[in-house]
């Protein structure tokens, strides 16, 4: 039992150094810091509005709720098993994100954009849960969408991990992507932005860190 399990935490930050685990910190932390700067963007005035007739015939599905709010659990709780059990994939996992962060940013910044919400009216449970998300986060910071960005990233990674554990994460990672145009904090095309951004950092880090070491 005892081999077993110091085998399970072999490639984590427990067994692989302590430069290795030095860095994997120094990289929690900027994630952690480089989140909070979103907050500070997060205003007007838009200089672009990416509305498609196709984004005004997409209705509001309450349901969707669900999986957009996961994402911040699905985050961390991804780190921390990376953390333990694979720092190389935190490391790729952890720069994915602080380069699609940092380039979002960018886009806040200089070509900000904005979402026009519908006005909702209903008293149950999700239309509540809606109306919640859009008190605490302005319209703004639409182009590229984060939510699609960094689920993604993290759902690459988890096939790097274990395929099987990459499938299922990946439908709940379709399924957070769908609710950003299903509860109208995105538009169509701040997902296909959040897409090529997350493809493009986490192949990127893949190659320089992931190159030759297969999944589990």
């Amino acid at each position: 039992m005892k081999e077993t399990i110091k085998k399970l935490f072999s490639k984590g930050i427990f067994g692989t150094g302590w430069k290795n685990a030095v860095i994997c910190l120094a990289l929690a932390v900027a994630v952690y810091f480089t989140n909070d700067i979103y907050a500070l963007l997060n205003h007007g005035p838009a200089v672009i509005n990416l509305r498609t007739s196709l984004d005004a015939a997409l209705p509001v599905v309450p349901i969707f709720v669900i999986p957009y709010v996961s994402l911040n659990p699905f985050v961390y709780a991804t780190l921390v098993l990376f953390l333990l059990f694979r720092t190389r994939i935190f490391q790729s996992a952890c720069l994915a994100m602080l380069v699609t962060w940092f380039i979002s940013f960018g886009f806040y910044y200089f070509l900000q954009s904005e979402v026009l919400r519908p006005a909702l009216i209903g008293t149950d449970l999700l239309t509540r849960m809606i109306q919640n998300v859009y008190a605490g986060d302005n319209p703004y910071n639409d182009f590229p969408s984060l939510h699609t960005s960094i689920s993604t990233i993290l759902a690459i990674h988890w096939f790097r991990f274990d395929r099987r554990i990459g499938i299922a994460v990946a439908v709940w990672t379709a399924l957070i992507v769908a609710s950003t145009v299903l509860i109208k904090q995105h538009y169509v095309a701040d997902i296909g932005g959040g897409l090529i951004l997350a493809f493009s950092s986490a192949w990127l880090f893949n190659r320089l860190l992931l190159k030759n070491q297969g999944t589990v």
